[in-house]
């Protein structure tokens, strides 16, 4: 384990920009034999970091004298962490900005009946031959939509939603669950490409029936509730907001285990966008851009970003600016941004309190995004004591280290490299 102490921090930059380098390779933090719980695969997410770093985590925080009785995760996803939590009786907080991510946590918190579940989705399914063939979602989001799917299973999909909302409504657990439902069926039963980090269609791509692929989508949330509805429950917030600019938690919280977005990487609006557009999130998905870390939309003027970017994002974003001015833009706001969070998990915390981070670099245009030593120097920065750096190598990656233009993983060669591994960054609050 390498730790990077706060009286290091007079050391050159050159020395900073590449200390992460002698970080070990632990295999406690790459791999597991655990089998993980069935309700982490009710609704698919990108980049979903394995539940067994959660079980790792509380353990590194138990090793540290730190006694975890409510743990938050700032980037909360899928929910991850709220489910690794609850199954151990642990309080959660949790907040993300994607509105879908935090309908998929919310509805992982909830314990409901299974045979209840079952009935309500048969009777959903029995009212969709005779369900309004009438659009619910604006005229704005159908244009957008319509691309995606065949005809027909458009107006499935229409029927589909207008007999879940004459079922359940719009408001309580189970409306929300059966949003969470019908939000997974959509990329399967659309054109969508498999497997593609940026929406892209394919049109020779055979959907499945819809209302075959939502009852099928049923049976397994139902099975799920069967397996985990009489387990106990924890208090868990659920939040729809950035961590930047969040309320903190009533209460300090004694870990925070998360995985910060990346700069440029994923733009999770566009990949959400169906469920955003069906739900009534947005009428157009751009919209959701607004706030998000990581989003090549948002840029800050290099001059005014240089003012306040720490050593390492400085000597990347200088690295980066002749190749490229407009991803040196994107990344100098994706920096400034981590470095509030930064900011925030220290308020966020108790005194010794804990937070470990999943986080891997990229590259752009030929430069390494250094983001796991510019979050180290963050965290540093923020008045954490002392940082422990451990790297977890991902499995897939070593066969198929880059991307095509399209965003899927490939082992040609190009200019977009994708790296093996992802660092472990641990961090206690004095």
């Amino acid at each position: 384990m390498l730790t990077i102490e706060l009286t290091r921090q007079e050391q050159i930059a050159p020395w900073r920009y590449n200390r992460l380098r002698s970080a070990p390779y632990s295999n406690e933090w790459t791999e597991s034999i655990e089998a993980e719980s069935r309700i982490h695969r009710i609704h698919s997410y990108p980049a979903r970091f394995p539940a067994f770093i959660v079980h790792r985590a509380l353990e590194h925080a138990r090793r540290q004298g730190v006694e975890v009785n409510r743990v938050a995760d700032i980037f909360c996803g899928s929910g991850t962490v709220l489910v690794e939590a609850s199954l151990r009786s642990i309080g959660f907080w949790g907040c993300d900005i994607n509105p879908v991510a935090t309908l998929i946590t919310r509805v992982k918190s909830y314990r409901l009946n299974a045979d209840t579940f079952g009935g309500t989705a048969a009777r959903i399914v029995d009212r969709f031959p005779r369900a309004s063939r009438v659009p619910h979602v604006s005229g704005r989001a159908a244009d957008r939509l319509r691309p995606w799917f065949e005809d027909s299973q458009f107006d499935d999909l229409v029927r589909l939603r207008n007999a879940v909302l004459d079922e359940v409504g719009d408001h309580g657990e189970f409306a929300a669950a059966f949003d969470c439902a019908f939000s997974a069926i959509l990329k399967p039963v659309s054109r969508w490409r498999s497997r593609s980090r940026k929406p892209s269609l394919d049109p020779l791509r055979a959907a499945p029936l819809v209302i075959d692929t939502f009852v099928r989508q049923c049976r397994v949330m139902q099975e799920v509730w069967a397996e985990v509805g009489s387990s106990p429950s924890a208090s868990a917030e659920i939040v729809r907001g950035s961590i930047i600019d969040v309320p903190r938690p009533a209460e300090p919280v004694d870990l925070i285990v998360t995985s910060p977005p990346y700069a440029t990487s994923y733009e999770y609006a566009d990949l959400h966008q169906l469920s955003a557009l069906w739900l009534g999130f947005a009428d157009d998905h751009r919209d959701l851009r607004t706030g998000v870390i990581g989003t090549s939309s948002r840029r800050s003027s290099i001059a005014t970003a240089l003012r306040n970017l720490n050593s390492v994002g400085e000597q990347v974003v200088f690295s980066l600016f002749d190749r490229d001015r407009r991803a040196a833009e994107a990344v100098a706001s994706y920096f400034l941004d981590i470095q509030k969070v930064a900011q925030r998990c220290h308020e966020f915390l108790r005194p010794g309190g804990i937070s470990v981070f999943v986080v891997g670099n990229t590259q752009l245009s030929g430069v390494r995004i250094d983001n796991a030593n510019h979050l180290v120097e963050s965290l540093l920065d923020s008045g954490f004591l002392d940082v422990s750096v451990v790297k977890r190598q991902i499995s897939n990656k070593p066969n198929t280290p880059y991307r095509l233009p399209n965003g899927r993983l490939s082992s040609t060669r190009t200019e977009m490299h994708i790296y093996a591994e992802e660092y472990i960054v641990m961090a206690q609050r004095g």
